[in-house]
């Protein structure tokens, strides 16, 4: 792999027009890289390298999605560091949504190097349009691409054809969001999930089904002058015991208009 790859560099490289061609292990193995699955305990995977040959350790007790993502960011570690590399990552390093400030952390940079690997934005755009910013889209997405729901989601928000917000809550409160890069700086995620939130009530109540999108006051997830006079559709899953993954769509964009 020559330094300074891209993702979108690697795919033309290899001739990959589409998701269903893309075998992560070749991919790696066309970098110069071996992957093996191995019970790993103290870190979720690794790489070291020298040269222009590298070894990837992943763990094979996780799920598939996690494995390539693992597999992928490991990669973007052997782009940056091409030559000689060491690198254990744990399972927090591993988080799609850590993303921001990629270009001075090493952990988010190769997120970054993951995401557009597994997910190219070209194709991600095409696959996506004019989808509704919904949790049953975050899935057909996540099946076609071959990655988790959470990563999906964050890349339908971040490419998708609508404004919207990823929210992640669990008993504690907020988590992490991530935004559609042209949602106004003035609209503010609420860091208290309201108690009138599909997502309050998924993580309050163990047994409570996902009832789908719903139409909610936009002011139960956001805050912005004028706030109270629309609604946003709520879209929420449990992702995990006491964690929700809530999508926040503008369906009618008027309001962010008005405050543009």
């Amino acid at each position: 792999m020559r330094r300074n790859i891209t993702p979108e560099g690697l795919w033309q490289q290899m001739g990959i027009v589409s998701p269903d061609d893309v075998d992560i292990e070749v991919m790696a193995y066309f970098c110069g890289a071996r992957v093996k699955y191995r019970e790993l305990t103290s870190c979720a995977a690794r790489i070291v390298g020298k040269g222009s040959k590298a070894i990837i350790t992943v763990d094979r007790t996780a799920s598939i999605e996690r494995q390539r993502f693992s597999i992928a960011h490991e990669l973007g570690h052997w782009a940056q560091d091409r030559g000689q590399v060491s690198a254990s990552c744990r399972s927090k390093d591993l988080a799609p949504f850590k993303l921001k400030d990629y270009q001075d952390d090493r952990e988010a940079a190769a997120n970054r190097f993951a995401v557009e690997l597994l997910m190219p934005a070209q194709l991600f755009m095409k696959a996506a349009q004019g989808m509704a910013v919904t949790m049953a889209s975050a899935s057909y997405l996540a099946r076609q691409f071959r990655v988790s729901l959470t990563a999906a989601s964050i890349r339908l928000v971040e490419l998708g054809s609508f404004p919207a917000i990823v929210v992640c809550s669990n008993l504690q409160g907020y988590r992490w969001s991530w935004r559609h890069p042209e949602l106004p700086l003035s609209v503010r995620v609420n860091r208290l999930i309201s108690r009138h939130s599909v997502a309050h009530s998924l993580i309050t109540n163990a047994g409570l089904a996902s009832p789908g999108p719903v139409t909610v006051d936009a002011e139960e997830w956001v805050s912005h002058p004028g706030v109270e006079e629309y609604v946003v559709v709520e879209d929420s899953v449990r992702i995990g015991r006491g964690t929700v993954l809530s999508l926040i769509w503008w369906e009618d964009e008027t309001s962010l208009v008005k405050l543009e």
